[in-house]
């Protein structure tokens, strides 16, 4: 199914969340000065705003991206539960016509931000009993509704509201109706949930949930493969900025890495998965599908400041952001190349415009996309990059494969451009060698006997190169480490390169006969 398709098929599903409901409160204001007995901001309140928390933000989300929820959850009386029992309402989510109104507090978790930095975090968990007898049944609560439920979450936070009573007759409805069942699990509570569609852990709770269920490990890859066998359930560990790991029931494990965007805020993006996770199990996707879409939401919330929430068409529109990052980064290291490389670009054009007026040749190879890179290079000055002149003469040693793998067959991949230096480098020339590592042996060998033979060496390499450098007349180190981002400069400086070598050489015309 494509991501689109599945977006699609999100819309409408009926998701019921239920489990531990509380408020988070953000205040914005500006930082006036630090107050005078003690080195702390003193911060003047510009807004404030009460946000549903737990299984409250789970339920909003599954609203927000299409969904219907229905949410049975505890709620307060005090100011900031009724602010978000109207916004859960107002956002389309339904809850327990008789609300229970006794529960004097929610848990609560308030953040202060300035500047869209957050300065500081309090929390409150106010003792409580349990909520299992103010609520309705949530057979009762089900029979008043008129749509069928595709999935069930069970948010356990250890705040008092999932009780193993809950459990047991949310799993008396999961088997009767045959929905998916997915809990965001309290390690505490491990013991209690039976199987499940997708049990989630955050990577310190699925250590802790994993020794209480018997195994000590601080390998979240040996947790969670333990606690899938022992649950027999699907195991869900979020990582923060490592991904997620994904054990399935009775099949492979795997992982998800996470997106590469700015961070504003994690908050509320483990939300946003278990959302996500929910519909997606209830439009039929298979879970790694589904988990694959909840880790791009996640990738979206993260980058906005605040708790944030994704919408449906920010989902189709899944690699926006990432684009957008990526070549924010790939402008970075264009950025860094004017700064810092400029004196090397120009002794490059110098180096080759000096080659071909002494009537010399040109040289250059590579490995893998490197070897692309010297191609190019070498196609560039043997046609034409932008105006019809003479040929210049160039040779890449990468191109011809039955050359190279007859040299490698032979002499030993080593020499696989030695070979060819000894054969056709001659004084004056210019070797000119790519190398995003500047560590291939092939590549250091070769401009080494280029350098006795009397050729002029250039390199093309990245920032971690160490030994590469000092076997070149003149080296172009891109400012990175990053692979891609080495060998888009190399195409960039290429291209510099020929234009600059067009203008400057004033060939003439080619006169075909």
């Amino acid at each position: 199914m494509l991501p689109s398709d599945l977006v699609a098929q999100l819309q409408g599903k009926c998701i019921l969340v239920t489990g531990d409901t509380y408020i988070d409160r953000e205040i914005y204001g500006d930082v006036l000065r630090l107050a005078p007995e003690a080195p702390v901001p003193v911060v003047r309140v510009k807004s404030r705003r009460f946000i549903p928390g737990g299984a409250a933000n789970v339920a909003k989300n599954v609203a927000m991206l299409g969904g219907r929820a229905l949410l049975h959850g505890s709620f307060g009386k005090d100011e900031g539960a009724q602010q978000i029992l109207e916004e859960l309402l107002s956002a389309g989510v339904r809850v327990p016509l008789t609300l229970d109104l006794a529960v004097p507090l929610l848990p609560e978790r308030c953040r202060v931000f300035a500047a869209n930095q957050q300065l500081l975090q309090l929390l409150r968990h106010p003792k409580r009993e349990s909520a299992e007898n103010s609520l309705p049944s949530l057979f009762s609560f089900l029979s008043g509704q008129s749509e069928k439920v595709s999935a069930v979450v069970v948010y356990d936070q250890g705040y008092g509201f999932v009780t193993r009573q809950l459990l047991e007759e949310l799993d008396t409805i999961v088997r009767r109706e045959r929905v998916q069942l997915i809990i965001d699990a309290h390690p505490a509570h491990v013991v209690w949930y039976g199987q499940a569609s997708l049990l989630t852990f955050n990577a310190e709770e699925s250590l802790e949930a994993a020794k209480r269920m018997g195994l000590r490990t601080d390998s979240v890859e040996k947790a969670g493969v333990y606690l899938s066998e022992k649950l027999d359930s699907g195991i869900l560990v979020t990582q923060g900025g490592e991904g997620m790991s994904l054990f399935p029931r009775r099949q492979t494990p795997s992982r998800i890495l996470a997106n590469r965007v700015p961070i504003a805020d994690r908050a509320g993006a483990g939300d946003s998965v278990t959302a996500v996770l929910a519909l997606g199990l209830a439009a039929g996707a298979e879970l790694r599908q589904a988990a694959e879409l909840a880790n791009k939401a996640a990738g979206i919330v993260v980058t906005k400041p605040g708790i944030a929430y994704v919408r449906p068409e920010e989902l189709v529109n899944l690699f926006h952001e990432e684009i957008s990052q990526l070549l924010r980064e790939s402008a970075e290291v264009k950025q860094r190349l004017i700064r810092e490389q400029l004196p090397a670009i120009e002794s490059v054009v110098r180096a080759i415009i000096r080659t071909y007026r002494e009537s010399k040749t040109v040289y250059a190879f590579g490995n893998g996309g490197s070897a692309a890179d010297a191609n190019h290079f070498i196609t560039e000055l043997v046609g034409r990059f932008m105006v019809e002149r003479k040929a210049l003469p160039a040779v890449s040693f990468s191109s011809n494969e039955i050359l190279m793998t007859s040299i490698a067959n032979d002499y030993g991949y080593e020499n696989t451009f030695a070979r060819q230096v000894e054969a056709f480098v001659k004084p004056g020339d210019l070797v000119a060698a790519f190398s995003t590592s500047g560590k291939s042996k092939n590549v250091l060998k070769a401009l080494e006997l280029a350098r006795s033979r009397g050729a002029t060496t250039v390199g093309f390499t990245g920032g971690a190169a160490s030994d590469l450098p000092g076997l070149c007349d003149v080296c172009i180190r891109v400012p990175s480490q990053v692979t891609p981002r080495i060998q888009e400069s190399h195409v960039v400086v290429v291209h510099i390169i020929c234009e600059l070598l067009e203008k400057e050489l004033a060939l003439p015309e080619p006169k075909f006969v």
